[in-house]
């Protein structure tokens, strides 16, 4: 499979191409994209479209990639960002899949399915997030935060790759933390992964999502560590205090009783 991130660091299309993927993104036809944009015809689109390939370094033309290229490197603006959709493991396999150019039929022998089982997973992702082309999908996964470089994107890839088949009692008590800085995703602890933590850059929004966190149940006891050099995150852990997590530089707190109050340990 074609890895997600584009293999050209340029960033840059001539407008034409890009007015071509935009539409191609919002789901337009190259019929639809031909009229739009007064090149005549479809073939005509089609030949803009092998071009952008070309320049991003792709072997082929598949309209969700090149979709998704053009957002990752910049040579298509993004976007605007809806609140993130936490996607199951399935789900989320398969819109990765798409953006990285993999045909459904290559889709289904890699995962043991029939085409047809994975068609019917397609339909769903489709309906989930509102698509009706694959280009679509691709883009509204970018505003959804499922792909794209945010950091709920990597957290939900992060939990997917730990346990790629999550129990549904599991995923029902995963927490979308809003921050001024973006949306961030928390699993309780359990069993399996007795310790978890988010690392986030900057002091007060730490505070802010150990807030959020505190008294929900698979989020406790929780503590927040100080970085223990310039320049690394703070850390927010829940669940068992083992060894390795215990902070050894700085401070660590724990919400006290009582909503929004934290103190030093």
């Amino acid at each position: 499979m074609t890895p997600l991130t584009p293999s050209v660091g340029t960033a840059f299309l001539p407008p034409l191409d890009r007015q071509v993927l935009e539409l191609i993104a919002v789901g337009h036809s190259n019929a639809e994209v031909a009229v739009r944009l007064g090149l005549g015809t479809a073939p005509r689109v089609r030949y803009r479209l092998d071009l952008i390939a070309r320049h991003f370094g792709l072997e082929a033309v598949v309209r969700a990639q090149l979709v998704h290229h053009g957002y990752a490197c910049g040579a298509v603006p993004p976007p605007p960002l809806l609140h993130p959709l936490l996607l199951d493991a399935d789900a989320c396999d398969l819109v990765r899949a798409l953006a990285a150019g993999q045909a459904l039929a290559a889709y289904a022998r890699r995962r043991g399915l029939t085409v047809s089982q994975a068609a019917y997973l397609r339909r769903k992702v489709f309906a989930r997030l509102g698509a009706t082309t694959r280009p679509s999908l691709i883009r509204y996964a970018w505003q959804r935060q499922v792909l794209g470089p945010r950091p709920f994107a990597a957290d939900l890839a992060a939990l997917h790759a730990q346990r790629p088949r999550p129990r549904p009692a599991e995923t029902g008590r995963w927490l979308i933390v809003p921050l001024l800085s973006g949306y961030r995703l928390a699993a309780p602890a359990t069993r399996r992964s007795p310790t978890r933590h988010l690392d986030i850059a900057d002091r007060e929004e730490a505070l802010v999502a150990a807030r959020f966190l505190a008294h929900r149940k698979g989020y406790a006891p929780l503590w927040v560590a100080r970085p223990s050099q310039v320049g690394l995150p703070y850390r927010v852990s829940w669940g068992r205090r083992t060894a390795a997590a215990q902070p050894r530089h700085g401070f660590a707190a724990e919400p006290a009783r009582g909503p929004g109050r934290l103190r030093s340990a």
